[in-house]
């Protein structure tokens, strides 16, 4: 089986798994839940990795595609999250978007896009980790702040998640620019990905600031952060719709 195959074949295991878990969870069996999950995140995770063999030799490209990468990068906050905070349960509730946006993935075209000399830069993947990084901190936050509103969950939960997801994207739009000039020899240009990219930057950037503004409590900051999904949502993860009839290999 071609390293292709293998990978969707993880990829299905590991949304079995999490689908599982979900399960489990909502059947109040944490532990049940938590060991697939775990088994779940091990496939996921073999699932990526074979994706940067997709054309017989390793490019990054693969690995760190938005739709694909960023189910695993929510696992993985999940995954270290439950090594630092207290509350399991709430942060065992991640396994449900973990699984949500793992099932998109499934329906999404499986190859990679072909290399470009453009891609042909450190900063390249760099960014893509980076923003891969942010929007899962930005999802999860808004799952956390979900709670918050329902059952006033501490305040960590969320406001932490957002603090870090601007931290991570303020540096995707650095590596970004540096991509940008390095393979277009311009630090930004006027399309539709990078004023996306400012429109969101500049969301979060409100978010941080609400602290020095009197009358944000945690409640509306909550509700602020649930916005912000809605806005990551729109402006960067529909985009990879207008993506799906493009060229690809080893798919």
């Amino acid at each position: 089986m071609t390293p292709a195959g293998v990978s969707l074949t993880c990829l299905y295991l590991a949304a079995g798994a999490y689908a599982g878990g979900v399960a489990f969870f909502l059947l109040k069996k944490r532990r049940l839940a938590g060991l697939l999950f775990i088994c779940g995140f091990i496939v996921h995770t073999i699932s990526q990795v074979l994706r940067g063999w997709f054309i017989g030799i390793f490019t990054p490209i693969g690995i760190f595609e938005g739709v694909f990468f960023l189910p695993w990068c929510l696992a993985s906050l999940t995954a270290v999250l439950s090594f630092f905070k207290k509350d399991r349960d709430l942060i065992l509730s991640s396994i449900i978007p973990v699984f949500l946006f793992s099932l998109i993935a499934l329906f999404y075209p499986n190859g990679v896009f072909p290399p470009s000399p453009n891609m042909q830069t450190i900063f390249s993947p760099l960014f893509f980790v980076f923003e891969g990084l942010a929007h899962a901190c930005f999802v999860l936050g808004a799952w956390f702040a979900l709670g918050y509103l329902r059952r006033r969950e501490e305040a960590w939960s969320f406001d932490n998640l957002i603090v870090w997801g601007f931290i991570f994207y303020s540096i995707a739009q650095v590596t970004g620019a540096l991509w940008s000039y390095l393979g277009w020899a311009s630090l930004f240009n006027w399309n539709n990905r990078h004023l996306q990219s400012a429109a969101i930057w500049c969301f979060y950037a409100a978010y941080v600031h609400l602290r020095y503004l009197s009358g944000w409590d945690m409640k509306r900051k909550a509700a602020f952060s649930l916005a912000g999904f809605v806005v990551v949502f729109i402006l960067s993860y529909l985009g990879h719709l207008t993506e799906i009839n493009m060229p690809r290999l080893g798919g």
